[in-house]
């Protein structure tokens, strides 16, 4: 059997609920590398909030940070498939401007591992003021000073609508965009044609996988790309239904092992 870059989505997929990883999930994928196969991370979070995950199933592989505008190696710092693909400050300052109308419950941005809010309240996902990065709080116009990997404005669903809509009419040259929903909604903006399989791609060529032997599990709607590009794409039981028609197959669902279903049928 050819050797396969397994790639692996956080939230949703590889978590549980309770934001851990089940012990039979843990166990597939050490015994998959012990095999041979590669192991890697593709998510919309910070490395800062991804770090931990990575440091617990031990890996040694690339991650793929911020749903595909950060590519890069903790482990090696010379590695050559690193990028960062941020969004221009001035597209952010004019964005920035357009909102002032709304009166949204909050804005973040982040440069990589740095964090940037309008108001230090509650607003927010308390996570976005934890980890290693600096949290800056104040007016993003003035704090913010390169350009920003992620912009994410927070507030009511009409709001948010009104947003994407100026998004789609006006900035879909150079922006692209994801929209939160449940507790914390919000729309995020990253540069234009960013997408985890972009990272995924670079990846997989600079450790010696062709697209035929990438596996990635997904579940959410910015997944629907690297689930596409996959050799084989795998959404979990409770993917949304665009990520399962994206797929190749329908594993069971992040509580209930899925990831290590799979692996256990088809690889192990």
């Amino acid at each position: 059997m050819d050797k396969k870059l397994i790639v692996l989505d956080l939230d949703g997929t590889t978590l549980k609920e309770d934001q851990t990883i089940s012990a039979r999930t843990k166990s597939a994928l050490t015994r998959a590398r012990e095999k041979g196969h590669e192991v890697m991370i593709a998510t919309g979070r910070p490395f800062r909030l991804s770090s931990q995950y990575y440091r617990e199933l031990e890996l040694k592989s690339p991650i793929v940070n911020f749903n595909g505008a950060i590519l890069h190696h903790p482990l090696d710092a010379s590695y050559t498939g690193s990028y960062h693909q941020a969004i221009d400050l001035a597209i952010v300052h004019e964005l920035l401007d357009y909102t002032k109308q709304f009166s949204l419950s909050n804005i973040a941005a982040e440069v990589e591992d740095s964090v940037f809010l309008a108001r230090g309240d509650d607003s927010v996902p308390a996570n976005f003021k934890t980890g290693t990065g600096e949290v800056y709080i104040g007016n993003l116009r003035t704090q913010i000073t390169a350009n920003p990997t992620s912009v994410l404005f927070f507030g009511q669903t009409e709001q948010l609508n009104t947003i994407s809509r100026h998004l789609d009419d006006a900035l879909s040259h150079v922006i692209s965009y994801h929209t939160w929903g449940a507790s914390w909604p919000a729309v995020e903006v990253v540069k234009h044609g960013i997408h985890k399989a972009i990272g995924v791609d670079k990846a997989a060529k600079t450790l010696g996988f062709e697209t035929k032997n990438v596996i990635a599990f997904g579940d959410e709607a910015n997944d629907l790309e690297m689930l596409d590009y996959a050799g084989v794409g795998v959404a979990m039981g409770n993917a949304v239904d665009a990520a399962k028609n994206a797929a190749n197959t329908v594993t069971k669902s992040n509580e209930e092992d899925g990831i290590a279903i799979y692996l256990e049928e088809n690889l192990l």
